[in-house]
């Protein structure tokens, strides 16, 4: 899809010479003020809002996804995390004094401060080629750290953009560097001397990355794949639902992580539900971008319609039917690459579309009897990335939406978890471990160093040797007077702790 797919590849030698220029220039970067760069963040912001244009351009031209999508899911997004980071990241990394909640330690003063890592990797997917590394990049950068990202092989000018727009804004150029190239660049970046590892991408690439950052003792926050239940319970808007999951499951060409790929009805609401899909998703418009006005465009990745076609004629083979979906087809030079929307009904819980990640527009309903059921059927995945729940009685779905094993979960929406700036994103089980965005994507980029402090120079500390005499007695008083449930009780240990915590220190 990208024009510029025939670019000279990266050396992976070149990485560790990109590694050694990062680490070399880290130190004076995070000596800056976090205000100072912070402004870096909101020059940035103004920077992107100015080109849109340009960058909406490149990310539809290079996934081929409508305008209004690279519009509102990447730029948007992006605009929206630059704004939350430049914000929260001076208040949140500041470094901040506790005083111990312990009688014991009044003495003490403890100081916590936020460290950059260092020099970080990052290495981003396909689907969301400019807002997906901006989510991770940006947090990085204002935390201190030098960044080395490398976009995915097939979206590089995304990637490169991103870079591109942050060095206008003022990140200097040994502080980000944009690293181009296949898996092979990326392996040298997990093997290299780097302090911390984000991947994005699938299960078995992200168990390899998780892997070589163990055998180096080295962090790694991985966001990987995802089977995203939506549970559409019997007293659901049908319409609101169905309308919902449509642009949940078939926007971006239905190459989104969190997107709806399993949908569980409950009991009459099943045909009405279906019937509500099938008209919306025959009113979609396939296409390709520069052409006429539409709704879905091709796979990025082209390989993926084997895949996807598989599964739908493994649902098929088993007793499934296609709904809707055997009749669409794409026109234009990319109509190979365009997979149609898909329905399947009456698909059997054995059936690859129901067990695997389906990252293409290929959508199965299946009926359920009562709550429990979806549930159940629900969670039996080995993924855990998001959820949503459908219902007109919020409290009811809030109820259910705590009984799934999901990173984040919906109510009467969907999809949307990742363009939330606040919202920490990421799963549980295959589905990853680690956030990005919010205050938690904040804190994967730093680690914490704390100083514990004492007011009085030279005081002894009352655990300190000495158990002879009656020790054991003043440690009780201790315990009596800190912990003893009632006045009495701990007013009786005042005397002895008086003379645990006043002890002169002498000379041995």
């Amino acid at each position: 899809m990208s024009p510029d797919a025939e670019r000279e590849p990266l050396r992976t030698g070149a990485v560790d010479t990109a590694i050694a220029r990062a680490r070399q220039a880290q130190a004076a970067w995070s000596a800056r003020p976090i205000g100072e760069r912070a402004v870096v963040l909101e020059r940035f912001r103004r920077l992107l809002h100015e080109r849109r244009a340009d960058v909406v351009t490149v990310i539809s031209r290079e996934t081929g996804k409508p305008p209004a999508e690279a519009a509102m899911a990447e730029v948007a997004t992006t605009l929206d995390l630059a704004r939350f980071y430049l914000r929260a990241a001076p208040s949140h990394l500041t470094p901040r004094t506790l005083v111990p909640g312990s009688l014991a330690l009044w003495r003490k003063r403890i100081r916590i401060t936020s460290i950059p890592y260092g020099t970080v990797a990052v290495i981003s997917p396909w689907n969301y080629p400019f807002m997906l590394p901006a989510g991770i990049v940006l947090p990085a950068l204002v935390a201190g750290n030098a960044v080395l990202l490398k976009p995915s092989e097939l979206t590089p000018s995304s990637g490169e953009l991103l870079g591109a727009l942050l060095h206008d804004a003022g990140i200097p150029t040994d502080i980000l560097q944009v690293l181009p190239g296949d898996g092979a660049v990326g392996a040298a970046l997990t093997q290299g001397a780097v302090d911390k590892v984000f991947f994005t991408g699938s299960v078995t690439t992200g168990r390899r990355v998780a892997h070589a950052c163990a055998e180096r003792l080295i962090p790694c926050s991985v966001e990987l794949g995802g089977s995203d239940p939506a549970i559409v319970l019997d007293d659901a808007d049908i319409e609101h639902a169905a309308s919902g999951i449509t642009w949940g499951r078939f926007s971006n060409g239905g190459q989104t992580c969190v997107a709806p790929k399993r949908v569980f009805v409950v009991g009459d609401a099943y045909e009405p539900f279906v019937a509500a899909m099938r008209r919306r998703i025959e009113a979609l418009r396939l296409g390709r971008s520069g052409a006429a006005p539409y709704d879905m465009g091709p796979l990025i990745q082209p390989s993926q319609h084997a895949v996807l076609a598989s599964q739908r004629d493994d649902a098929v083979e088993r007793g499934a039917r296609v709904e809707v979906g055997s009749d669409m087809a794409g026109d234009g030079p990319d109509a190979d690459a365009v997979f149609p929307p898909t329905l399947l009904l009456d698909v059997p819980l054995d059936a690859r579309a129901l067990q695997e990640e389906t990252f293409g527009p290929l959508l199965p309903i299946v009926r359920v009897s009562d709550v429990a059921e979806a549930v159940a059927l629900a969670n039996a995945t080995p993924f855990g990335l998001s959820a949503s729940v459908w219902s007109r009685d919020r409290r009811r779905a809030r109820a259910v939406a705590e009984l799934l094993e999901a990173g984040t979960v919906v109510v009467n929406d969907v999809t949307l978890v990742p363009g939330i700036a606040e919202v920490p994103h990421g799963g549980v089980k295959a589905s990853g471990s680690g956030r990005s965005h919010g205050i938690a994507g904040l804190d994967e980029c730093v680690r914490t160093r704390t100083i514990v402090d004492d007011l009085f120079t030279g005081w002894r500390q009352a655990w300190w040797f000495g158990y002879g005499g009656d020790a054991a007695a003043r440690a009780d008083a201790y315990l009596r007077l800190a912990h003893g449930r009632s006045m009495r009780e701990r007013l009786s240990g005042v005397r002895k702790v008086l003379q645990l915590i006043f002890r002169p220190e002498r000379p041995v």
